[in-house]
């Protein structure tokens, strides 16, 4: 191959050499026609596959990304309501033709499981240590986002008014470990599916 370029290259040398130094109408013609004939073999000759040559493997397609740690444990964490209240099915269930009670019977599950889970991974406390309907006054500099004023409310505090909801703060988190995961299926299983095996 590359005394086959060589002897191409010397050809072209040569025609070019002759078309410019004996710049006759026919020379110049036969030197262009060659130039482009030969031009066209040496793309071919480059593009074409070599001769014992094994094609390359394509490269193995890489894993899906591990997702941030916090949102995995959200979803580890969603997976533990929907394991002990039933949370996820509740949700995403149509309970538009379902009466009070059949709602009451499934809600009896889902807040036992939920508060269960809550009280274990969760320290949580009120906002206010006063009653609810209590009276209570915001001064000057309070901390705004723990505080949702409603009704008529002045410009500018102190503002006074009734406790209706005591509000709830979390004091220490503790998120399940995240486990059961994979390169194909980089995210926690929120419910496994449940299959009947029928056994012989």
């Amino acid at each position: 191959m590359k005394n086959r370029l060589i002897a191409c290259g010397i050809v072209l040398l040569g025609l070019n050499a002759a078309s410019v130094y004996l710049p006759t109408q026919n020379l110049t013609l036969a030197a262009q026609t060659v130039s482009a004939a030969m031009g066209m073999v040496l793309v071919f000759l480059a593009i074409r596959p070599q001769p014992n040559q094994e094609p390359r493997p394509a490269p193995p397609s890489s894993p899906l990304p591990p997702p941030p740690r916090a949102e995995a444990e959200i979803i580890a964490f969603l997976a533990l309501l929907q394991q002990h209240g039933r949370l996820v099915d509740f949700a995403k269930e149509d309970i538009t033709a379902a009466s009070d009670a059949q709602i009451g019977s499934a809600a009896r599950v889902v807040h036992a499981g939920c508060r269960k889970i809550l009280d274990e991974y969760f320290e949580i406390t009120p906002l206010q240590n006063a009653e609810e309907g209590a009276s209570l006054t915001l001064e000057a500099g309070y901390d705004a986002p723990a505080y949702r004023l409603l009704g008529s409310v002045p410009e500018h505090p102190p503002y006074e008014g009734k406790l209706l909801h005591p509000g709830w703060i979390a004091q220490s988190v503790k998120l399940p470990r995240i486990t059961g995961t994979n390169e194909k299926r980089p995210w926690p299983v929120l419910a496994p599916a449940e299959i009947e095996v029928n056994g012989n």
